[in-house]
Formats: structure tokens, C-alpha cells, sequence
């Protein structure tokens, strides 16, 4: 916790010397406000319009693999988005994280977080009565099928809301822990368009703020947040979106 505070009070300090890639403050900006839009089109094109109609799918099962593989693509299109833009402004997937080294501690952090979040994930789905016929730690064809694709998918969402987005707020001179509650915050939002309740952003809020966190404590590394999102989606997947389902129908 020390390590962290230290190295935000070092982002802090230097924010105003980071070259700004010759961008303005502003443009920068209205780089991260459009990576916040790319992730709300994403969360409602995916948790509300095809979510809307995987309801009425009598398996819920093939309904969650079709969410999933639904996310999948939208989020291949928001990757190869992120691959032009990062050209056009003469940057580059390293410099927004991608591969970028980082400390033992804050990998570990990201395998901890990830054992929590499914630990978490488990618990709910064996206590919520709408799963009990889910046996969330059976091992079927479905669920390896899925591994590459889950990875897939952490990848591109932390590059969107942890690498370009913190990068384009770093930019504009936002300090640290306002990216952290900004990054969080934008990430709830279309992770909630399925609930739109309180209950449905708070845990979003706070796991995605996790997520910006490690994200500045392992020096703007992506690796530690790409291995906890990874864990939720090759351990839990598709029993999560078939949780997320069933609350989403309660």
C-alpha cells in the first residue's frame, strides 16, 4: 500500500513534465471520452439489445456462449479501433501498457484479486436459487472452447479502459486518483446497463477502480489487470453470464 501511495504521489509530481504526445489537454480529453463511448456502445448493443433477446433462448447455457461470443466480437472491433488511433497519434500499444514490465507484487496482486472476484462469482452463483441446477465447477467442452476468447476479451477492455483511456487522461494532466475513480466509474457504467440499479454499479465501481489501481501501482502496466479480468472469464465463464442473466431477469 506504501509502494502504491509512493508511486502516485511520483505520477502526481511529475504529471505536468510527461511529454503529451502533441496533444492538447483538451483532445486529449475528448480521446478518453470516446473510449468511455466505444465501451457504453459496446455494453448496450451486447447487455441490452442481443441480451434482450438470449433471455427468451430456452438454454441458458447456449444463450450465455452467445453473449459471450457477442462481446467477443464487438470488443475486436474496439481493439483494431485502438490499433488505428494509437497509429494515427504516433503512439503505440506499448506505451499504453501492452507487455510493458512490472513488478513480481503487483502481478500477485492481479492473481489475488482474481481469486477473490471468483471466489465471489462461486458463492453467488451456489446461493442464488435461479442457479440451483448451475454446477459452476463442472468441466465441459463448452468452458475450454471459451478460455482463448475470455482472454481475448480481457485484453481488449483493459487496453480500452485501463491503457488508452488512463493514458489520454494522463495526458490532459488528470492526477492518479482521478483516473482511478474515472476508469472505474466509466467501466460501471456499461458493465450496469443489464441492472441498472445501485446494487448493479457499486461492485462494478469497485472492482473496476481495483483494476485502474493495480494499473498505476505496476507503473501503467497492463499485465497484472489483463490477469485478474482473464481469471473471471476462463473460471467462471459461461456460469457468469448466466448469473448476470438471471439477475438481469429477476
Amino acid at each position: 500500500m506504501n509502494s502504491f501511495c509512493r508511486r502516485v504521489g511520483i505520477e502526481m509530481h511529475t504529471l505536468q513534465e510527461t511529454p503529451h504526445l502533441r496533444q492538447s489537454r483538451l483532445a486529449s480529453l475528448r480521446n478518453a471520452g470516446g473510449a468511455w463511448l466505444l465501451g457504453c456502445i459496446l455494453g448496450f448493443v451486447c447487455f441490452v439489445l442481443i441480451g434482450k433477446k438470449l433471455r427468451a433462448m430456452p438454454d441458458p447455457l447456449w444463450a450465455a456462449v452467445w453473449w459471450q461470443l457477442s462481446f467477443g466480437v464487438g470488443l475486436a472491433m474496439i481493439l483494431g479501433i485502438i490499433v488505428v488511433v494509437t497509429r494515427i497519434q504516433h503512439s503505440s500499444l506499448a506505451e499504453i501498457g501492452w507487455m510493458k514490465p512490472t513488478s513480481m507484487t503487483a502481478i500477485m496482486g492481479g492473481v489475488i484479486l482474481g481469486g477473490l472476484y471468483v471466489t465471489g462469482v462461486y458463492a453467488g452463483i451456489l446461493n442464488d436459487p435461479s442457479m440451483r441446477n448451475v454446477n459452476p465447477f463442472a468441466l465441459n467442452w463448452v468452458r475450454f472452447f471459451l478460455i482463448p476468447l475470455g482472454i481475448f476479451m480481457a485484453v481488449a477492455e483493459e487496453m480500452l479502459m485501463r491503457g488508452y483511456f488512463m493514458t489520454q487522461l494522463s495526458n490532459a494532466s488528470v492526477p492518479p486518483w482521478a483516473q482511478i475513480v474515472m476508469s472505474g466509474a466509466c467501466s460501471a457504467t456499461y458493465h450496469s446497463f443489464h441492472n441498472l440499479t445501485w446494487i448493479g454499479f457499486i461492485p462494478s465501481l469497485v472492482l473496476f477502480s481495483l483494476h485502474a489501481m493495480l494499473y498505476v501501482a505496476a507503473k501503467r502496466s497492463l499485465t497484472p489487470s489483463v490477469i485478474a479480468h482473464s481469471m473471471y472469464h476462463v473460471l467462471c465463464a459461461p456460469y457468469l453470464l448466466m448469473f448476470a442473466m438471471a439477475q438481469s431477469g429477476s
